[in-house]
């Protein structure tokens, strides 16, 4: 009777961030899809997170199972179907035209043909991890756009200096102190809007892969917690002048009170509510 059994259905939950280059995110789990021979526009480079996919890339039968990093050149022709009971369930980077190749470019800090990868499936399980867990901390909101974008580059960035066939050799991060300074100020003058890295870049007069090297260099910490460093610091402040944790979160550029609570416990070790008790408390003491 087991040709009777039902699949499950198919659930995917598709995703656009135009703020972020317009870069598109698929998560879905599949028993019943079967895709017809296509291609993509842009790169397209996601992680099997259970069961296993198959699928036809240049010649090849390409079979990607959990973990595997499966992936497709721009324009290359390819389809994809369930080689398991249990289907397939991934998480899909879709990349617009020439952004991987701006990503290059700047590692290289000279122009260069669009990045090529031979092989439609990567055995990484370290970058496979960092592109699986930056993709699930895309769905939260609470996690600022810099943070999205700084780990995006920086990962795509590394892929590619460690995969790609023509591989990037990335320009020596020197002494920036000034240009790092500069950034640390703009951060500071507009740490409750939301920070880009582009603005970073612009702001620095250098390229985004440069300035992420950079600045860890330079402060230990990268541009994102920084950033975070910095609003609770400031929203620390707010309520020490008697603020309320709600509107001290809203002034310093926080999703909310709960996204407030989470980085500021990650810095303080307590929640901005045990702080303002301590703070009460402290002041009651003193009269």
């Amino acid at each position: 009777m087991r040709g009777n059994i039902t699949k499950p259905k198919d659930i995917a939950r598709f995703q656009r961030f135009p703020d972020i280059g317009n870069l598109e995110l698929l998560h879905a789990s599949y028993h019943r899809q079967t895709f017809s021979p296509h291609f993509h526009e842009g790169h397209a480079i996601g992680v099997i997170e259970k069961g296993c996919l198959g699928f036809d890339y240049r010649g090849e039968k390409v079979t990607a199972g959990a973990g595997d990093i499966n992936m497709a050149d721009p324009g290359e022709v390819h389809n994809g179907f369930a080689l398991s009971e249990e289907g397939w369930q991934y998480r899909m980077f879709y990349l617009k035209p020439g952004q991987l190749d701006g990503i290059s470019n700047e590692c290289r800090d000279r122009s260069q043909p669009m990045p090529f990868f031979k092989k439609g499936k990567v055995r990484d399980p370290v970058f496979s991890e960092k592109i699986r867990t930056l993709h699930q901390d895309f769905e939260d909101p609470l996690i600022t756009r810099l943070e999205k974008e700084s780990r995006f580059f920086s990962i795509m960035a590394g892929f590619i200096i460690k995969h790609a066939v023509q591989r990037a050799v990335p320009k020596a991060p020197g002494s920036e102190k000034n240009r790092v300074r500069g950034i640390k100020d703009y951060i500071q003058d507009h740490y409750d809007t939301d920070v880009s890295l582009d603005e970073l870049s612009w702001t620095a007069g250098i390229s985004r892969y440069y300035l992420l090297r950079v600045f860890e260099r330079e402060t230990g910490l990268t541009p994102h917690t920084y950033l975070n460093l910095v609003r609770v610091k400031r929203a620390r402040e707010l309520m020490e002048q008697g603020v309320t944790i709600i509107d001290a979160a809203h002034g310093t550029g926080f999703f909310d009170q709960s996204h407030l609570n989470r980085v500021f416990k990650k810095f303080y070790g307590i929640t901005p509510g045990q702080f303002y008790e301590k703070k009460e408390k402290y002041g009651k003491n003193r009269t």
